[in-house]
């Protein structure tokens, strides 16, 4: 049994008491090690988040686990945060991570009509990746798939980075703006 394969079967016996309708995070590495539980009791969210991000796990190996990942649980919300993995090992270009992305976020789209899919940027880590072209394009995928755009590209440079990226998904996860998030889009 794979690494993926554990994590996925874990993650079946997680979905049949997880409640459908809420806001999922679906990425890789990064995106695994927030603390969505944790941090939506800190930030007093008013929604159910699932955190079904996988270590390690490729753009191109993802199309393949979003029925137990994602789909089952019918969210409202999809964060989406994958391309680390594959910046990391460079065996691909970045035209062929974004189409890779591209055939998951249709086939989010296909599964989950009404769902809101928001892709989150990738950051700098410590193992030397620069994601600035890669987010570039997924930004433009974003505008041309109709989805929506994350930018936490600075969240690692925070003391603490999964807060820091919480803290910036905030207004995505949230289902109404907050006046504070109006006056922080207004002043920025």
């Amino acid at each position: 049994m794979t690494v993926y394969e554990r994590e996925v079967k874990n993650f079946r016996e997680l979905n049949q008491v997880a409640k459908q309708h809420g806001v999922v995070l679906f990425g890789s590495t990064f995106a695994k090690g927030i603390p969505v539980c944790e941090l939506r009791q800190a930030f007093d969210l008013d929604c159910d988040i699932y955190n079904r991000s996988i270590s390690d796990l490729s753009v191109f190996d993802a199309k393949n686990v979003l029925a137990d990942c994602v789909n089952a649980l019918h969210p409202s919300k999809i964060l989406l945060q994958l391309g680390e993995t594959d910046l990391e090992r460079g065996y691909r270009t970045i035209p062929e991570i974004v189409s890779a992305y591209e055939e998951v976020i249709r086939e989010l789209q296909k599964q989950n009509k009404n769902t809101d899919i928001v892709l989150v940027s990738v950051c700098e880590n410590k193992n030397g990746i620069y994601p600035a072209e890669l987010n570039k394009q997924l930004e433009a995928l974003a505008k041309k798939e109709h989805c929506r755009y994350a930018d936490i590209g600075d969240a690692l440079s925070d003391a603490s980075p999964e807060v820091k990226t919480f803290h910036l998904l905030e207004r995505f996860i949230r289902n109404k703006f907050t006046f504070n998030d109006v006056a922080n889009l207004l002043y920025a």
